[in-house]
């Protein structure tokens, strides 16, 4: 009985030592892991660190080269869109420096110094430049819905053909050619743009540290893509 007691003892024994080094030899395979991906981390770390300061330098050198500087008021809210609704995803300190970018319906596209996005206007200092602003973006909107009017008013012949005359001496005679056939290429405004084809189904607008993207949609897939209100792009 001894010998078989002591037998079951030493083989316990070395399922036991088996165990513990299985469980070693886990918990050093573990140990590896977690080191390499602290250093994936670190290195994640750095290449941040080496995008926001690319950022950051782009976006200064805009700064410093746009006259159109503005500062916050206390308690700006930085959204990713111009809504009301949307979620803040930057709260500034009052007199942060900003620049602007765009103003549509009562909302800036602005860029920090490492971060783009859309400010109310409740929350931009109004200074002249500030309201030049305001004023120039304003016009523009009158403008290109005057523009989507007078493409009903082609229905008038006689007050159309007053139309095409300020087209033609505006953008000659072979370029309103094209507009009034409904052609389309880059380069053009968009003004120019709803002259040939009329204001857009639906358009979307991104503010970002190389300025004001739109995409305008039309029927039959067609998608514009614009530039600081040039055309640069479709597809159809």
């Amino acid at each position: 009985m001894k010998i078989i007691f002591f037998t079951i003892c030493l083989f316990t024994l070395n399922i036991l030592i088996a165990q513990n080094e299985q469980i070693q030899d886990l918990e050093n395979q573990k140990n590896t892991i977690s080191q390499k991906i602290e250093v994936l981390r670190d290195s994640i770390k750095k290449i941040d660190s080496k995008i926001n300061k690319i950022k950051s330098s782009d976006i200064r050198k805009m700064l410093s080269d746009s006259s159109i500087v503005a500062n916050t008021t206390n308690g700006a809210k930085l959204k990713l869109t111009p809504d009301p609704f949307a979620k803040p995803i930057l709260l500034l300190p009052k007199n942060t420096t900003v620049i602007l970018l765009d103003y549509y319906n009562g909302y800036f596209g602005v860029c920090t110094d490492t971060i783009c996005g859309y400010l109310s206007d409740i929350w931009i200092q109004r200074t002249i430049e500030v309201q030049n602003l305001i004023n120039i973006k304003e016009e523009e909107e009158k403008e290109l819905k005057s523009l989507a009017n007078e493409r009903y008013l082609k229905k008038q012949e006689s007050a159309w053909k007053e139309i095409e005359k300020k087209y033609i001496a505006k953008y000659g005679a072979k370029t309103y050619n094209k507009l009034k056939t409904g052609n389309y290429w880059t380069g053009m405004s968009k003004k120019m743009t709803v002259i040939s084809l009329g204001k857009p189904n639906e358009s979307n607008r991104t503010i970002g540290s190389w300025g004001v993207h739109e995409q305008w949609v039309y029927d039959n897939d067609l998608y514009l893509y614009f530039e600081n209100g040039i055309l640069k792009a479709f597809q159809d």
